[in-house]
């Protein structure tokens, strides 16, 4: 066996491949055979001396290993699947013993392991009585699953070949530096013995990181190379002289997409200034994080290239069947499971899965069989389209750069490229040295995996190209600064690098984000001058236009809805904009059907579940939601439960306090400041000549005082003046009842007895008490209090003979109200004068901005276009309530 090193690649392989087109033409009837990780690129450089290949073959290792598989009659034999790996790993943890690994469920440890086994196969690594508790599980790990396999069952494509004696006698050059592992240089040396076999590395010996994992391989080697200015100074740590270059460019981006942009377009307009082909191109990325982007950028502008298409398979129809059926399932084997599982109607290669899956066995729950699904079945299709002409497009590691072409290498930055390799693995680098000091084989260590790293790296750069661009980025897109790499900092010692001429192509849109100008796009140019100009913000309606679209009568949630977002309210409320509606139960939905349980049943005694259906009888859409979606029957379901709870509760409170019920679902009317105003109040209770308004609400509702005065959850003051002028009564609450079921938590024994005065009070009202002086409201909503109510939100300090907590005066309701209506006749003038700007409230305190901005929840996102560069939130203010009401407004 001969081994050929050298650092000049292209060099090597020409001198190499002239001799072998020679050979080969001399001895037709001998075959001769190029492995290499590359063909695609190899068989260009074959074709440069020969325009057939008759009796040479170019091919990978993996497809020479595949074409001795068949030579060898070797059909039968396969590699563990994914399911197969998983299963017996899982197996081995549920029924042996560790020193280090003790865990219920071991499948997200098995992800990490399966490559460590990897290795033990392909290093070979073989020990017994070594006194290191992790490494005895790993040796134990590694040799019970080899003793679950049967014969025809392999670990690595290699193994196949463990008992076989090779009598080839073909002429075989092998790129070797990515073939450094025990188990495939076996293959190699038994080849050896009747091939004729030729090895080249990249390699020159000297102290050079990249050259460190090949120093045991090339110890006899015979040199063939040509210095260059690359290959003798790359990766040194020795200062250099610049050389000066006229076709080496450099250029920074703000972020990692934007460089990415900036390479694809100066490719596409070099393709139309230069007449060239996209074969022309080489991109190279550093990691697969570029890959998406590159994806989607090459993809806009139509160019093809040479990166496969992922296509995320958990988006599938089946795959999502399956993980809802996992809630339903009852198995608890993989047979029972997969059986289950095979009644949907799923596509074929799910079908296929799961057949396999039932022929295994053991006992498995349906959640940790969630997880060995997401970790068995194929995450992702893969598809690559050939084609005549494209982009060569690799990541580092996995391709190589076309020589002559016009080279991109992207993100040139701190641990990015080169990559940081940390010792983090399973196998640390003090477990490999402990090894090695035996004498076993072993994997490599960091530095040595970082050595490869770089020799891939040296080889790109050490490739003719027609044109050199590096990049790198500033920032990631989360913010982080990025800092040039060494690598950078190297190059741009060892060369002058032009900056990257400014592009004369761009998208329309990037070109008018670079502020641009197509002069005969007349609109585009008005509409853009005219967001300029406007701040992004609506023309003003005219007089006619709002006369026609609003009503003439609003609701106090409409007022409430303009007051938070005049936009807002102009989609929903003037054009009548409404989002499509899905399947989901939508929570005004839910809360009519509460409503009108609760109406009817306060002050009555019917079953709730018949009030249900005939509800549902009455409102077709939301029948149809119910009756084909399991989850909102069950959703349903509940509901009646917790209806029967809260009608329990509401009951109780009636018959403690001395209000009756007067009204339920009661319209009302009237005017503030000659607006017309109308509205429903869910209940309407009266004593003597007091009177309290309740609101049911599905979740935990209050009135702020601050925010009231500046238009925030409004309703229910407006409801109670009205009814307090419809009534000819004073005012004595305005209460909120949140139907939701509460659940109680004590520090106490399941098995004690839960206080049903303790579960009682979670239901209390939420609310303001009216207090004219007398306490007569107070004290009839709630008679049996002493010190804390049970029912609403007031409390009895019997040291200064004062009630304390949501209580407010006569007086300081007048003032409130007084503030409210003004308000909103302020709100009601910008309306009717057209404005719609689009100006959502919002507050410098995360509490209050979840309060009243609406943009959280707002369905019209993509109309408004809300821009943070042109909007801005108007901040509500916070005013001083006690000064403005005047007096405490928690004491009477």
């Amino acid at each position: 066996m001969q081994i050929i090193s050298g650092l000049n690649q292209d060099y090597k392989r020409h001198q190499i491949i002239q001799k072998y087109v020679q050979e080969a033409q001399n001895h037709p009837f001998e075959q001769y055979i190029y492995i290499c990780d590359q063909p695609a690129f190899i068989e260009n450089i074959f074709f440069q001396y020969t325009h057939c290949l008759v009796n040479i073959q170019i091919m990978s290792w993996n497809q020479y290993l595949k074409q001795l598989q068949l030579q060898y009659h070797l059909t039968q034999h396969h590699l563990l699947s994914q399911v197969e790996w998983v299963y017996h790993l899982r197996k081995i943890f549920n029924e042996e013993t560790f020193h280090c690994f003790d865990m219920e469920n071991p499948l997200p440890f098995i992800n990490e392991l399966i490559p460590l086994i990897k290795d033990y196969e392909l290093y070979q690594i073989n020990y017994q009585d070594i006194h290191h508790t992790k490494l005895q599980d790993f040796w134990h790990i590694y040799q019970s699953l080899l003793s679950r396999l049967d014969s025809y069952t392999h670990l690595t494509l290699e193994s196949l070949f463990q008992n076989i004696t090779f009598h080839e006698q073909d002429h075989l050059i092998i790129e070797a530096d990515h073939l450094y592992q025990k188990q495939r240089q076996d293959i190699i040396q038994r080849l050896a013995t009747t091939c004729d076999v030729t090895c080249l590395y990249t390699y020159q010996h000297d102290e050079r990181l990249f050259n460190l994992p090949y120093h045991h391989l090339c110890q006899t080697s015979q040199v063939i190379d040509q210095p260059t200015y690359f290959t003798q100074h790359l990766f040194s740590q020795e200062p250099v002289s610049k050389k000066e270059t006229q076709h080496m460019y450099s250029f920074v981006a703000g972020t990692p997409y934007q460089e990415i942009q900036r390479v694809v377009y100066t490719i596409y307009q070099k393709i139309v200034d230069e007449n060239l082909h996209y074969q022309d191109f080489t991109i190279i990325y550093p990691n697969q994080n570029y890959q998406d982007d590159l994806l989607t950028i090459l993809d806009e502008l139509h160019i093809p290239h040479s990166l496969p298409y992922q296509q995320e398979r958990c988006y599938e129809r089946s795959y999502q069947l399956i993980l809802q059926q996992f809630k339903q399932c009852q198995g608890h084997t993989f047979h029972e499971l997969a059986v289950e599982l095979l009644a949907l109607e799923l596509d074929k290669d799910y079908q296929d899965y799961l057949q396999k899956i039932s022929e295994l066995d053991g006992q498995i729950s349906p959640q940790e069989f969630i997880e060995f699904f997401q970790m068995t079945f194929p995450k992702a299709k893969q598809t690559l389209e050939k084609r005549q002409d494209e982009i060569h497009v690799y990541m580092i590691g996995q391709g190589e750069a076309m020589p002559s072409t016009h080279l991109f290498i992207l993100g040139m930055n701190e641990t990015i490229l080169p990559q940081s390799i940390k010792d983090t693995s399973l196998l640390l680098d003090e477990d490999i040295e402990l090894l090695r000091k035996e004498n076993i084989s072993t994997p490599l260590t960091t530095s040595e995996q970082l050595g490869v790293h770089e020799n891939d790296i040296f080889k790109i750069l050490t490739t003719p190209f027609s044109t050199l661009t590096v990049s790198l980025a500033m920032n990631s897109l989360s913010g982080e600064t990025l800092l040039p790499s060494s690598l950078y900092k190297q190059l741009t010692q060892m060369y002058t690098f032009q900056k990257l001429p400014p592009l004369q192509f761009l998208p329309l849109d990037q070109y008018y984000i670079a502020n641009g100008k197509v002069t005969h796009k007349e609109t585009l140019n008005q509409n853009i001058a005219h967001y300029l100009s406007s701040h992004h913000q609506p023309d003003s309606l005219t007089p006619e236009l709002t006369q026609s679209l609003y009503s003439s009568y609003l609701s106090v949630s409409q007022i409430e809805t303009y007051n938070q977002c005049p936009f807002l309210y102009f989609i929903q409320y003037g054009l009548g904009i409404y989002p499509i509606q899905d399947q989901k139960l939508l929570p005004n939905e839910l809360g009519s059907l509460i409503h009108y349980v609760l109406s009817m049943n306060i002050d009555q005694s019917y079953d709730i579940s018949q009030l249900v259906d005939q509800y549902l009888q009455d409102h077709e859409t939301l029948s149809q939601k119910i009756a084909h979606s399991h989850v909102n029957q069950y959703f349903i379901e509940q509901l009646i439960q917790d209806l029967q709870i809260t009608l329990k509760v509401l009951k109780q409170f009636l018959n403690t306090g001395n209000f009756h019920v007067q009204y339920k679902e009661k319209k009302v009317k009237n005017t503030i400041h000659d607006i017309n105003f109308k509205g429903i109040v869910d209940r309407i209770d009266v004593y003597e000549d007091y009177v309290s308004i309740i609101d049911y609400k599905s979740s935990a509702k209050s009135i702020d005082l601050n925010l009231a005065m500046q238009g925030f959850h409004i309703q229910m003051l407006v409801y109670l003046d009205m009814v307090t002028k419809m009534m000819d009564k004073n005012p004595g609450a305005v209460l909120y009842f949140n139907t939701k079921k509460r659940i109680l938590s004590v520090q106490q024994s399941m098995h004690e007895a839960i206080n049903e005065d303790d579960w009682i009070k979670q239901y209390r009202y939420n609310g303001y008490i009216v207090d004219d002086g007398s306490h007569q409201s107070l004290l009839n909503l709630d008679p049996t209090f002493d010190r804390r109510s049970a029912l609403i939100p007031v409390s009895y300090v019997k040291s200064r003979d004062e009630y304390k907590g949501q209580i407010l005066s006569t007086e300081q309701l007048h003032i409130l109200f007084e503030k409210i209506s003004d308000h909103i006749y302020e709100l009601y003038q910008s309306m009717m004068n057209g404005h719609i700007d689009i100006a959502p409230k919002g507050s410098d305190q995360k509490a209050t901005h979840t309060l009243v901005n609406p943009c959280f929840y707002c369905p019209y996102h993509s109309i408004c276009g809300f821009d943070v560069f042109y909007n801005d939130y108007q901040l509500v203010e916070f005013l001083d309530v006690e000064k403005i009401l005047g007096g405490e407004d928690d004491a009477v």
